[in-house]
């Protein structure tokens, strides 16, 4: 008795009456929009009522659904990674089994194809339950409904914000609302056209969306090879995806699994053998996972997190950061790389023979790096390491060797004499020829000493160190009067250094900067004028790979500088539409005349100069230039053909100082380790494999000028 007072008191609250009022309403507008003739007298209330019904919104974003954006090769066909926050491949109804929708059908709205946008009947039904008995409240949405609510839902996660009450926990007024979309959405949409958009909507367990990612994941079979019990039990999920997940609670899907197969015999979708059947089947799962993100990419993981850094950084996809990440992980793009799928395994290839990072005691690092210099492409980026946390392994890192700080990177390493060449284009540059006899006898600059640095006041710059600047060649001797070319493709310190004090601090500065060659975090003061070690590559602060092979495609073009680009183009993955095209960003930094003169002296490298014996078989048409630290720290070889220009480096991440020699590298140990030792060699068999893939014609000879002896 008391329980009837207490029921009898709660009927009575002010809520519960409006809660009266307002099913009402929405039966009043049903009956009005659905029963009654367009031509039937209404009263002025009820017209008035009808016109602000009329005046709610009728229209919604029907897609595109959330859906994971995958990023590709070059080719647009091989796969790296994908990102996606649903997991979601949208698919027609012709592609679903027929027992999925009967399924779907039979225990979400068997009335489906009867009724209209919404169900008076249902309605009614619900709206004395819920005023009888509140605590347990109905629903009465028609499949139709469902399927506005969660393009709602999708709509308000893709826009970055919260589901509104119309995805969530509906009042009244949304109700209303509801019922209004859902009687447009019919007017504009088929029968079979909104049973196929549910169908590729509803989530499905976890971050599974839809029946194909659905069938895939739980089964690993397609959305049309769905049995009668499978897809039972996936119409069982609808109502709660995460309580009836048959890999999470098997007990609980079955038992939901069994009241769907009642609602499909019940309805005849099934015979009652077919029915005794599913009963009595197991659950039995084979659980098909679709990774995601870039550590998936294997060895290209590097690379891709290179690239997806670059989309996030195109305003094209968002104002802010989260927008642009909204959009990667919804917007369902195909993110075509620049990345050529045989050069990538090549350049990992070579990476690894140099030091497997399987057994690597001695914490070496090798790295490689390679962009077509006609538009900047980056076409293999490739490091002795796996992406991940290091561990005492060292199989595994999260930094890209071969970036700077920006893109995943480290702030870069010494470049050591890979820095000469640009040393050698602003010499000719200044009117010198690469000919010119020179004094290569000196080892010492004293503090009085001032080197040409018309920027500064007074036009010259002197060391701060008191005993001057004292340096070596790296295999003592070959301190004697020669040619700029014979010192440079020899990288003789002494002779570079003679260069250095007869060129404008300056001017070589700006043609660094002009020529983009910065530290690993982007400065564009690697190094101070009054450090003369810097000409030569002694900086302070180091670069990167990917930095010096874009430096060295100047060059290879005949002078023009291309940025380092990632991505070839943005497609929608749903329908193919072309979303953004990357061009190249070019611009001219050098005369042709001028880098025909580098290529000149630099492919003498190649034959008799410090890199002899890591030529590639392309005599006029290759060129490169060794690079070692002092001590043999960092280790380098940057060369290219007109079509590939390549950076090689061997060294230490974490043990920048320590030098190589010594050291176990692939078991061996060396007492001495230069640039053309083991990067030499790492660049000499990629490009050996990868050159011929893209453009060798020669390179033209510079004009006598250049060849001549002036200085």
């Amino acid at each position: 008795m008391a329980s009837s007072k207490n029921l009898r008191k709660r009927h009575r609250t002010p809520g519960d009456f409006l809660q009266f009022i307002a099913l009402s309403i929405i039966a009043g507008f049903v009956t009005a929009l659905i029963l009654v003739p367009p031509t039937t007298a209404l009263s002025t209330t009820a017209s008035a009522s009808l016109n602000w019904f009329k005046g709610l919104p009728d229209t919604l974003s029907e897609g595109p659904l959330s859906e994971p954006s995958v990023i590709y090769a070059k080719d647009g066909k091989t796969e790296l990674a994908s990102y996606y926050s649903q997991n979601r491949t949208e698919i027609t109804l012709d592609d679903m089994s027929q027992h999925m929708k009967d399924a779907i059908l039979s225990s979400e709205d068997r009335k489906f194809y009867e009724h209209g946008a919404v169900s008076p009947l249902g309605i009614a039904r619900a709206a004395v339950n819920n005023i009888i008995n509140p605590g347990a409240r109905q629903g009465a949405s028609t499949l139709t409904q469902q399927y506005v609510n969660n393009l709602l839902i999708d709509a308000a996660e893709q826009s970055g914000t919260e589901a509104d009450t119309l995805g969530a926990n509906k009042d009244y007024l949304d109700k209303i609302k509801e019922i209004k979309l859902a009687i447009s959405m019919e007017q504009n949409l088929s029968k079979d056209d909104i049973l196929e958009g549910y169908l590729n909507i509803i989530n499905l367990g976890g971050s599974n969306y839809g029946v194909e990612a659905a069938a895939y994941y739980y089964w690993g079979i397609s959305a049309k090879e769905l049995d009668i019990s499978q897809s039972a039990i996936l119409a069982g999920m609808v109502v709660s995806p995460n309580i009836y997940r048959p890999d999470v609670n098997p007990e609980l899907s079955r038992e939901r699994r069994d009241i769907v197969l009642g609602t499909m015999f019940r309805d005849g979708k099934i015979t009652e053998e077919e029915y005794s059947s599913a009963l009595n089947e197991d659950i039995e799962l084979d659980i098909h996972n679709t990774p995601m993100g870039c550590s998936t990419a294997g060895d290209s993981a590097h690379f891709c997190y290179y690239a997806v850094t670059d989309f996030l950084n195109d305003e094209t996809f968002g104002a802010t950061e989260d927008d642009r990440a909204n959009s990667l992980y919804r917007g369902g793009y195909k993110i075509i790389t620049t990345l050529d799928p045989d050069a990538q395994a090549e350049a990992k290839k070579q990476v690894e023979a140099t030091q497997p990072s399987s057994n690597n005691v001695d914490d070496v690092n090798s790295s490689l790096v390679s962009v077509e210099p006609s538009n900047g492409n980056i076409v293999a980026m490739a490091q002795n390491s796996a992406y991940g946390e290091q561990d005492e392994t060292n199989q595994s890192s999260y930094y890209n060797f071969n970036a700077g700080t920006s893109h995943g990177g480290t702030a870069g390493y010494q470049p050591g004499s890979t820095f000469k060449p640009v040393l050698l284009a602003q010499w000719i540059k200044d009117g010198k020829g690469v000919n010119a006899y020179i004094d290569g006898t000196s080892l010492h600059y004293p503090q009085s000493f001032r080197w040409p640095a018309s920027c500064v006041e007074g036009g010259f710059t002197q060391t701060p160190d008191t005993d001057g600047y004292k340096f070596q060649n790296a295999e003592g001797g070959a301190q004697t009067w020669g040619t700029v070319a014979y010192g440079m493709k020899n990288s003789i310190n002494s002779y570079t250094m003679k260069m250095a004090s007869m060129t404008d601090a300056c001017a070589l500065n700006e043609l660094r900067s002009a020529m983009h060659i910065t530290d690993g975090a982007g400065n564009d003061e690697p190094y101070a004028l009054n450090q003369p070690s810097a000409y030569i590559g002694g900086w302070r602060n180091g670069t990167t790979p990917l930095i010096m092979a874009s430096a060295y495609a100047v060059f290879a073009s005949g002078g023009m500088y291309c940025e380092p680009k990632s991505l070839n183009k943005v497609e929608s993955g749903k329908t193919g539409e072309e979303i953004k095209t990357y061009e190249a960003s070019c611009e001219r930094v050098l005369e042709e005349n001028v880098a025909n003169g580098v290529n000149y002296v630099l492919k003498q490298v190649l034959v008799d100069g410090s890199g002899y014996q890591r030529g590639i078989g392309l005599t006029d048409a290759s060129a490169a230039k060794t690079g070692t630290t002092d001590n043999s720290t960092q280790t380098w070889t940057v060369g290219y053909t007109r079509g590939l220009s390549t950076a090689s480096w061997v060294g230490s991440m974490n043990w920048g100082s320590r030098s190589l020699n010594g050291l176990s590298i692939n078991g061996k140990s060396l007492d001495y380790v230069d640039g053309a030792t083991y990067a030499g060699l790492q660049w000499q068999r990629y490009m050996q494999a990868e050159a011929k893939n893209y453009n060798t014609d020669r390179f033209e000879n510079p004009s006598a000028s250049v060849l001549g002896t002036n200085q």
